[in-house]
């Protein structure tokens, strides 16, 4: 694959890899004691309050989740005690740190995002994106491009002291 050739990292991408890094492959993992089947379950969770429904929709596949998520009204919500807007530089940084465990619990999808490099990513579901999505394709491609570079730095070092 050309360096030059962007890497969609959605549900609709043409490649594996963009399909299993996207919110909706089905990678389970856990963060903070609490396991969701995919990031798209962990986001829509957030769109919710009740204890009892997040953790149904924790187990949730994707899909239904994202389906779920579009009754929602909220445009604040709470996690481990913090109130913060849905939207916002603490909920992206979440959502970072949901998709960051994912790639640790899954180091063959870690390589295989990082070996992407350095290809442009985007996300490009093929539909127009909504106005006022809580994370729109630009943040969420400012941090898949950021975990994919600590990913390759992460490989580098290892490298270089593999060698020494």
């Amino acid at each position: 694959m050309s360096p030059d050739q962007p890497i969609n990292i959605s549900s609709a991408g043409d490649e594996e890899i963009g399909r299993r890094m996207a919110n909706f492959g089905a990678t389970p993992f856990t963060l903070d004691g609490r396991r969701y089947e995919s990031v798209e379950s962990f986001y829509v969770g957030l769109k919710f309050l009740g204890a009892a429904e997040r953790a149904a929709i924790a187990a949730m596949p994707a899909r239904q989740a994202w389906e779920l998520g579009k009754t929602s009204t909220l445009v604040e919500t709470e996690y481990e005690g913090r109130r913060f807007a849905l939207g916002g530089p603490e909920h992206h940084a979440l959502v970072e740190r949901a998709i960051r465990a994912k790639l640790a619990q899954h180091p063959d999808l870690a390589r295989d995002f990082a070996a992407t490099h350095p290809r442009p990513i985007v996300h490009d579901t093929g539909q127009p994106e909504r106005p006022g999505t809580f994370m729109p394709a630009a943040a969420l491609v400012r941090i898949l491009t950021t975990l994919r570079d600590e990913l390759v730095a992460k490989a580098g070092s290892a490298s270089l002291a593999h060698d020494e």
